[in-house]
């Protein structure tokens, strides 16, 4: 196995893994917290990872114990636009959910055979922000309204075209354009002519995000992504030699995955020759990596806070980064959590270069979070938080804001 191709195998599983933690999958990856997950896509890229047989028998088991929550026509339609090796792969995971579970999933080829369970696994937390679509699911079925209203969360101001939803939905134009006459005739979705075509909004975003409350700070469009990362690490295990013996796939792996690059909007490297392989190959690594670290820019701080409310009712907080001392967040002993909160989320946001400071946003914030998750916290205990989730709670609670401004 050569190094590129171990890299993005790593990566790949690492990306599946951290989703799937959301989903209530017992794993030590979680990078996920704030971007939307989307259920069928995971299901079947998961499915193509056949390397990591723990991770194929944990997701089977949670589909077999949550089979209400997924989207038969979501799955079919999605494996249907699959390389014939992913659906393959997703044939047999399928089968072996329709075995175990009696559902008329998509399946081919023979099940696995899964260990015996004495219990089912937990169920899922829906109010996690990473699922939003189960809880919208939870909220107006297991349908294309809920994948309507979930992409139009993500761009509330945006009026959208049916053609720029049917594909992201994952249903026929036919069922999206039923579910669009359905949630404008219940006033959840707002019409108007532009071009002697029909747009469609949410007609109060406000209103739908109060009563869904934390929602996700990303709502990525994973399909084309995972499909971009099939593709890569493809190229990586079918190559070897010199520039010039791989040019030729980098070219072909390149032109590929053009469709999946201009639909998320991502300009990939230019056409390729021997001397531009090994940028193209950094290029595909940079790529995954973004992914798994949910980072769309350059690389977040990784920065990790200590907080320890203390017997004296004080607390102690302290930053640490890669290679380097903890440093304390405070000169002196916090003497209230809305002190020591408002410390972290300055030095998280500040340290970002994706979020915009501003000291009276970071102020409401932080004692929100001082309220609901430090003071609840008794003498002695500790707790710590990443900088990327102090962001992504920053960003979150910013952009609630916005919609009920």
């Amino acid at each position: 196995m050569s190094r590129l191709s171990h890299e993005l195998d790593g990566l790949a599983l690492d990306l599946a893994w951290s989703q799937w933690t959301e989903l209530g999958v017992d794993s030590i990856v979680r990078r996920h917290e704030w971007r939307a997950i989307d259920l069928e896509p995971l299901i079947i890229f998961t499915a193509s990872r056949g390397s990591d047989s723990r991770l194929r028998a944990a997701s089977i088991e949670w589909c077999i114990d949550n089979v209400p929550l997924a989207s038969v026509f979501r799955l079919r339609n999605f494996a249907r636009e699959a390389s014939p090796k992913t659906r393959a792969a997703f044939g047999r995971y399928a089968a072996t959910v329709k075995t175990y579970a009696g559902v008329s999933w998509p399946a081919s080829g023979d099940p696995y055979a899964l260990a015996h369970r004495l219990r089912p696994g937990r169920p899922p937390d829906l109010r996690r922000p990473a699922l939003i679509q189960l809880r919208l699911r939870a909220l107006v079925g297991v349908s294309a309204r809920a994948e309507i209203l979930k992409l139009m969360l993500a761009s509330p101001e945006r009026p959208l075209p049916k053609s720029a939803l049917a594909g992201p939905a994952g249903y026929s134009k036919g069922r999206v354009a039923q579910a669009l006459e359905l949630l404008t005739a219940a006033g959840f979705v707002a019409v108007h002519a532009s071009a002697n075509r029909p747009l469609y909004r949410l007609a109060r975003p406000a209103d739908l995000a109060r009563s869904l409350e934390w929602l996700p700070a990303a709502y990525p469009d994973w399909w084309p992504i995972f499909k971009v990362a099939e593709t890569l690490i493809e190229y990586a295990h079918s190559t070897s030699g010199p520039p010039s013996a791989r040019v030729d796939r980098a070219q072909a792996a390149l032109s590929h995955i053009e469709p999946e690059l201009r639909r998320l909007g991502i300009p990939g490297p230019r056409a390729l020759e021997p001397r531009s392989v090994a940028a193209f190959e950094h290029w595909a690594v940079e790529f995954l990596e973004r992914q798994v670290e949910g980072r769309e820019g350059t690389r977040s701080s990784p920065a990790v806070y200590r907080l320890r409310r203390l017997a004296s009712g004080a607390w102690e907080a302290f930053a640490a980064t890669t290679g380097s001392e903890a440093r304390a967040l405070t000169a002196e002993l916090a003497n209230s959590a809305d002190r020591v909160a408002q410390a972290m989320f300055a030095d998280a946001v500040v340290a970002s270069t994706e979020v915009a400071v501003d000291d009276a946003a970071i102020q409401v914030v932080s004692r929100e979070f001082a309220y609901e998750v430090l003071r609840p916290l008794g003498a002695g205990q500790e707790t710590t938080y990443t900088a990327e989730f102090v962001r992504r709670w920053f960003e979150n609670r910013r952009r609630k804001y916005g919609a009920t401004a």
